[in-house]
């Protein structure tokens, strides 16, 4: 059972550097939520880890869940890393989009920090088409794994350079 207070939740979603996860500790942020990051889990393994280290206790969620928080009114901030900042957008990993327009509709702020993890666009699409080792897909079918995508600014609260 979720047991958050109302706009208690810090959802994180990409990969962090270390610089950031101390910031998060001087402010003393004891737990956060992270998405586990599909296809590669890079949510589940690469972050979560990096959270331990720094004795931040990582709540892991499906990519999907976030909406559930959002739509129970338990969200106060989302934190996206990014891999690079243009005129109008902020290439992020793959979901900050959804995170950014989600988090605008319900008011929480949409904060992005540059990711300790640097680009690659696409992913083959046989990595979507298994899940740990086992194939979880229909055969005979396509798949698009883009891995980043362009998120606008007018959906961000803050920018970290």
């Amino acid at each position: 059972m979720l047991t958050e207070k109302k706009n208690s939740i810090t959802i994180l979603h990409g990969i962090f550097p270390d610089e950031f996860l101390a910031i998060l500790k001087k402010a003393k942020v004891k737990k956060v939520y992270v998405l586990e990051a599909r296809p590669y889990l890079d949510g589940a393994k690469i972050l979560s880890k990096k959270l331990l280290k720094h004795k931040i206790q990582p709540v892991l969620i499906a990519d999907n869940m976030a909406g559930f928080l959002f739509y129970k009114d338990l969200v106060k901030e989302v934190w996206i890393s990014y891999q690079e900042v243009s005129e109008n957008n902020v290439l992020c990993k793959i979901g900050g989009l959804i995170l950014s327009v989600m988090a605008k509709k319900h008011q929480v702020p949409v904060k992005v920090f540059p990711s300790a993890k640097r680009k690659k666009y696409i992913a083959n699409p046989k990595d979507i088409f298994s899940f740990n080792g086992k194939r979880v897909a229909a055969y005979g079918i396509d798949g698009f794994v883009p891995l980043l995508e362009d998120v606008p600014k007018k959906y961000l609260s803050e920018i970290y350079l």
